[in-house]
């Protein structure tokens, strides 16, 4: 199903209930349709459509993504659809999103955590000071999909709105969080079953996975929500593979931290 062009195309609320219709039915939209004003706009359309579809419903433990490009820029963020999450222990064991339409994957480090963060408790947290409220990491994955018939090469407000482009979480096993861990030097890589590989040591923008919690909980508190114990964000992509058929098997490894492996 192709959305037309409405009086509503630049309007986000009406952006974020197209939106959750394509998530919900599967039909991706014309991105020529529609437009939005400013990343305010983005974000209102991204709230909508976690509204409709009951992504952050009260006391339940929440999933999210965060990341930027560096210290100095703003982050981009998104509440995720609770379905897409897995904890994956084997291919057989959580691994097989072949259900879901994904194609690409993206090598990350999950934090979760540990007690409720009210938003006065938000307000006074300062970037890359927020360790104490994290109960644990895990190596995750990940996977790409969107809602726009153009995939990754719609408007970047488009990609916002439309939970920056989430398919889906694949997260390893849980343990302790390294206070102190030399992440600038981290040695990661990112394997497709298909051959291709990236690896290196560091890649990630903030160079600290832990650096971000205080901007994501500020966020993710600014209309006066709690985010409980539990919750979880993803804190942005060390490697990227892109393209990636049906049937793949991704295997993300972060030395010395771990590894886990799922299949699109």
């Amino acid at each position: 199903m192709t959305i037309a062009s409405t009086p509503d195309s630049s309007s986000p609320l009406a952006l974020g209930a197209a939106l959750a219709q394509a998530w919900t039915d599967g039909q991706p939209l014309d991105a020529n349709a529609w437009s939005l004003a400013d990343d305010a706009a983005a974000y209102q359309a991204q709230a909508a459509l976690a509204s409709q579809l009951k992504w952050l419903a009260p006391g339940r433990p929440q999933f999210w993504k965060c990341g930027g490009a560096s210290r100095e820029t703003a982050l981009g963020q998104s509440p995720l659809a609770p379905l897409g999450v897995r904890e994956v222990r084997g291919l057989r064991n959580g691994g097989d999103f072949g259900d879901l339409p994904l194609f690409g994957a993206e090598a990350e480090i999950a934090l979760r955590l540990g007690q409720d963060v009210t938003p006065e408790m938000a307000a006074s947290l300062r970037p890359g000071q927020a360790e104490h409220l994290i109960d644990a990491m895990c190596v995750s994955i990940e996977w790409l999909a969107s809602r726009w018939q153009t995939g990754l090469q719609a408007d970047a407000r488009l990609r916002l709105a439309d939970a920056q482009s989430h398919g889906a979480l694949a997260l390893g096993p849980w343990q302790a969080w390294r206070s102190g861990w030399d992440w600038a030097n981290q040695a990661c890589e990112l394997r497709a079953s298909h051959g291709a590989v990236l690896d290196g040591r560091g890649g990630h923008g903030l160079n600290d996975p832990a650096w971000l919690i205080a901007g994501w909980l500020q966020f993710a508190t600014r209309d006066g929500q709690t985010v409980p114990a539990g919750s979880v964000v993803t804190t942005g992509a060390w490697r990227v593979l892109k393209d990636l058929p049906p049937g793949t098997t991704v295997t993300a490894s972060f030395h010395g931290v771990g590894s886990v492996a799922a299949r699109n």
